[in-house]
């Protein structure tokens, strides 16, 4: 049920038990004078009741309590609206009035890219590729630095002091001034990758000056911070470099003392041709000896042929006969006196093989350097080693010979860098004296007012209505 207020509730209830008196005015007078009111009133509250949909000719409303409560906001509102009506027109009036008086903004705006196409980014390897439909903006690495710059608080307070914008503003400090310039300042990436500064102010000529000194301003802190990297950067490999070069000269030293106590220069062609010529002389001496030792060498192999003859045969016979059988034992007498005269002439063929391969050594050795210093000479028992220390050292010396090779250029392009003063802006449109106003927006000042006027008015109206009684008690406290 509606939230009625005491008299109409009472009339509600008369109506529920006298139905009557809608429509007889002689039992309606007769009511009303037993319940202390006219017939008048009790017509007029009956007459409000129709209207907010309670009461019908036939008697009291069987609607729901929602459908009654929105005719009653629906009616009150109509009932009310010269005043919701008036309201809106003097607030749409004051807005009209006060719009007028408001200063106009205008805005000047620059549109600039980065000089440095150079330079590789992430996001650039995917420039071919639509980003923009995925919502994606190509922005680089340097526009993204240009914002951060303009975003600084060094930016805003040269900003702040070259225009003098406490004043300007009418801030109270520093730090008010440039949250106003901050509010003023728009930077917006467009969908290419440019970055648009956009700045306002209540001079057209001014607005102008102060995007072309925030360009200036950006352009030559830019051009600071990159003669800092190119600095801190070439500090960097001008150390590496000195170190490199220490370290190539330390190695090849290295490499040189190794090379003088070894003899050795190129390991691999000094053992070739070392195992050629040792072959070669092997050969002579082998020829020079006769026959002897080829004789001794033939006999050699063929009782070490017998012996593996005789080695099978007491193999079979032990597998076939008894222990004790006569040929088990001429077997191995027999077995015993061939090894013992292959022991023999594996002795004498030792003893002349090492005089041969000592007179071999002894020629071999006699080459030296100049100095006498060391042999070329490497013995086969030497080489792995030898080998080993050579590598390391002509690797250390290839390694420091490619880092040299890599940090020169470098060390150049970053003196380069240092010393390069460059523009790094590319200003796509330049600043302009703006012709017309940004703002203030008169037309949806306007209607920002009337609508809420409308809103307030009607919301004050239903409050007002609905809270009758309870004000009423509050009054009476």
């Amino acid at each position: 049920m509606l939230n009625l207020t005491k008299h109409e509730r009472k009339v509600y209830d008369l109506i529920q038990q006298y139905p009557e008196i809608l429509t007889d005015r002689d039992v309606r007078g007769n009511i009303a004078v037993q319940n202390g009111m006219t017939e008048k009133t009790l017509r007029n509250r009956i007459g409000e009741l129709r209207r907010f949909g309670l009461v019908t000719k036939d008697g009291p409303s069987n609607g729901s309590a929602t459908q009654t409560d929105e005719y009653e906001n629906i009616l009150l509102l109509w009932k009310r609206r010269k005043f919701i009506t008036k309201n809106v027109i003097w607030v749409g009036l004051a807005s009209v009035i006060i719009s007028l008086f408001l200063p106009k903004w205008y805005a000047s705006q620059a549109v600039i890219l980065s000089s440095g196409a150079g330079r590789f980014s992430l996001i650039s390897a995917f420039a071919d590729l639509p980003l923009n439909e995925f919502g994606f903006s190509p922005v680089n690495e340097d526009i993204t630095s240009f914002i951060s710059i303009l975003d600084s608080r060094s930016m805003k307070e040269q900003m702040v002091e070259k225009f003098n914008l406490i004043e300007r503003y009418g801030s109270r400090d520093v730090e008010y001034a440039m949250k106003e310039l901050e509010g003023n300042t728009e930077l917006r990436v467009t969908d290419e990758g440019a970055l648009a500064i956009t700045l306002m102010d209540r001079e057209p000529e001014v607005s102008q000056q102060m995007v072309q000194a925030m360009l200036s301003q950006l352009d030559f802190i830019n051009r600071r911070l990159s003669r800092e990297q190119g600095k801190y950067n070439r500090q960097f490999i001008e150390e590496r470099l000195k170190q490199t070069k220490i370290d190539i000269m330390k190695a090849e030293e290295e490499l040189k003392l190794f090379q003088q106590q070894t003899g050795v220069v190129d390991i691999l062609a000094q053992v070739t041709a070392q195992l050629e010529a040792y072959g070669q002389l092997y050969s002579q001496k082998v020829a020079a000896h006769g026959g002897v030792y080829s004789q001794e060498l033939q006999a050699y192999t063929e009782l070490y042929a017998q012996r593996a003859g005789t080695e099978i045969q007491l193999n079979v016979a032990k597998s076939t006969l008894s222990q004790n059988n006569p040929t088990i034992r001429q077997l191995t007498i027999l077995l015993k006196e061939q090894n013992r005269q292959l022991e023999t002439l594996a002795e004498q063929l030792d003893s002349e093989l090492g005089v041969m391969l000592q007179d071999v050594d002894e020629r071999l050795g006699s080459v030296g350097f100049n100095d006498g210093s060391a042999p070329i000479w490497i013995t086969l028992s030497d080489f792995p080693a030898l080998a080993m220390q050579s590598a390391r050292f002509i690797r250390e010396v290839e390694v420091q010979s490619k880092l040299l090779e890599i940090l020169v250029p470098q060390y150049e392009q970053a003196r380069m860098e240092e010393s390069k003063n460059i523009p790094t802006l590319q200003v796509i449109d330049e600043p302009k004296v703006p012709l017309n106003k940004e703002k203030p927006k008169r037309i949806f000042i306007v209607l920002g007012a009337v609508f809420m006027a409308a809103i307030f008015s009607s919301g004050y109206v239903l409050v007002e209505y609905h809270t009758r009684d309870l004000r009423k008690r509050l009054g009476s406290v």
